[in-house]
């Protein structure tokens, strides 16, 4: 899901608490002798749906005690640190791909032989695939993903586009179009939180994966200059949507949780760029509900997604890039990862997994179908059946794996959009953090 663009702890940093944290735990694997119940502490910034899962979880194992920590996601990377190099940290912590996983899976027990013990040989099969790969760390899976979450999309209020006999735009142009026929109408195009860097790198990276598709992850990896000419066309694509009222005056001083989000939902603004996380919001019942107590106007849209239009006239739209929304995985510094790995495969791949599937979320076990009975409307159910299937064909990875390369993009992205600097200038500062990177 979404995430604040803060610094990182550097990887050196924590790669040496893990090894002082692995050193002092050995091979095997550490468990206390318990003479009554198992008390295990989970940690986590956004752990969907927490309380069923816990209660679900307990009732199947009525000796092992579950107690959920929430933090504010910059809090959680604070806390995290200090907290899996001591043994007053989680036994199960939530982590996510990219810079994340990097930065903490050092400090998680690879899963693999467990797994195999628990879910047998073939258990990575159960799972989609990028729901693993992009939570491994030196070719050992660290972590075990919660659910699938994909960017590249645009949520639309279907009901405010009918009453003006609007249309779903599939390029820039016909969306010029479509916003200057709302902007009549005193209405806001696309809600967008300009303040956010990881809302601002989810729309770059639609627009760099349209016009040149897959061309940015060669460039995340140093294989391709930031400085090439389709960043540079897609990073004025990113100037345009401001400059040409797409994106309304005076996102750049608004965040995408709450200030967008709330814009949308009380009909204000026809689309928001956000991913599949948002369904559940959008799409059912129970999520919409949850969502009410954030705004005050009575939500009635009826809200559908669609691929982000392309920039250029005519072009193919993105295809979605994400991967797992986030996993989680056992502290090497736990006493209690018995307890802690049965917990970790009930929320991964257990019963947790059709607590996701039933808010909306897609399920990172492939057998698990979302599920659309909570729908709000029936035509929604196809667009949520079209949302999982796309999980198969995905083009690439949302985050990028390396904190001084994010930041860079977020600050270039935030600069442009601010006119402050060109999309030229802006990228020659991406490219030279790119360069300084240890691949």
């Amino acid at each position: 899901m979404y995430r604040s663009g803060t610094r990182r702890a550097t990887v050196l940093t924590v790669i040496a608490l893990a090894a002082a944290g692995l050193a002092a735990c050995g091979s095997g694997s550490k468990e206390q002798a318990q003479s009554g119940p198992v008390s295990l502490t989970w940690w986590g910034w956004n752990a969907f749906n927490n309380v069923q899962a816990i209660k679900d979880f307990e009732a199947a194992n009525p000796q092992i005690k579950v107690t959920y920590k929430q933090y504010a996601y910059n809090d959680y990377v604070t806390a995290l640190r200090p907290g899996l190099s001591s043994d007053k940290g989680p036994d199960v912590f939530q982590v996510q791909p990219g810079d994340l996983t990097t930065n903490f899976g050092p400090l998680a027990v690879p899963v693999e032989d467990r797994a195999a013990k628990d879910l047998g040989k073939d258990w990575a099969g159960k799972f989609n695939p990028e729901g693993l790969s992009q939570l491994q760390l030196d070719k050992k899976q660290v972590a075990l993903p919660a659910y699938m979450s994909a960017a590249g999309l645009i949520y639309y209020n279907k009901k405010i586009l009918d009453q003006y006999g609007l249309g779903v735009p599939t390029d820039f142009e016909q969306w010029k179009k479509v916003c200057a026929t709302l902007k009549t109408h005193n209405l806001k195009c696309l809600a967008h939180g300009a303040k956010d860097a990881w809302v601002n790198t989810d729309v770059y990276l639609s627009l760099i994966n349209s016009i040149a598709p897959g061309r940015v992850y060669d460039a995340i990896q140093g294989k391709a200059s930031w400085t090439d000419q389709e960043f540079v066309q897609a990073m004025s694509a990113w100037k345009d949507l401001f400059t040409s009222g797409i994106i309304p005056a005076g996102a750049t001083a608004a965040t995408e949780y709450p200030d967008a989000q709330t814009t949308f939902l009380s009909d204000q603004a026809a689309f928001i760029a956000l991913g599949t996380w948002n369904t559940p919001a959008t799409m059912t019942k129970t999520g919409q509900t949850d969502a009410q107590k954030t705004v005050t106007k009575k939500i009635d849209g009826l809200f559908l997604s669609a691929p982000f239009p392309a920039p250029v006239t005519g072009g193919e739209p993105t295809k979605p890039f994400g991967g797992p929304d986030n996993g989680f995985a056992v502290s090497a510094k736990s006493s209690k990862q018995d307890a802690a790995f049965k917990f970790l495969e009930f929320l991964t791949a257990g019963d947790g997994q059709k607590i996701q599937a039933a808010g909306g979320n897609i399920p990172a076990i492939t057998s698990v179908k979302v599920a659309t009975t909570d729908v709000i409307n029936p035509t929604q159910v196809a667009d949520i059946e079209r949302q999982q299937h796309s999980l198969t064909d995905l083009i690439g990875a949302r985050q990028i794996p390396y904190s001084d390369l994010t930041t860079a993009l977020g600050d270039a992205l935030s600069a442009v959009a601010a006119g402050t600097t060109s999309p030229e200038d802006a990228l020659k500062k991406v490219e030279s953090a790119s360069k300084s990177v240890s691949r």
